[in-house]
């Protein structure tokens, strides 16, 4: 099975394959401020690579 084992600030902190994505989700939408504001930031950016056009606009 694979793990991801933690280092610097996660030291000691061990996750299982299985729990990865719950673990990821926790720490994104209710770990620190710094790690949400950074998730926020990561999601909008990877959400809108695809499909979409970066755009400056008035009126909307």
């Amino acid at each position: 099975m694979k793990i991801y084992r933690g280092i610097g600030s996660e030291e000691d902190t061990i996750v299982t394959e299985d729990k990865a994505y719950d673990y990821a989700l926790e720490r994104c939408l209710k770990g620190t401020e710094e790690d949400r504001q950074e998730f926020r930031k990561e999601l909008v950016e990877w959400f809108f690579s695809g499909n979409w056009i970066e755009e400056e606009g008035e009126g909307y």
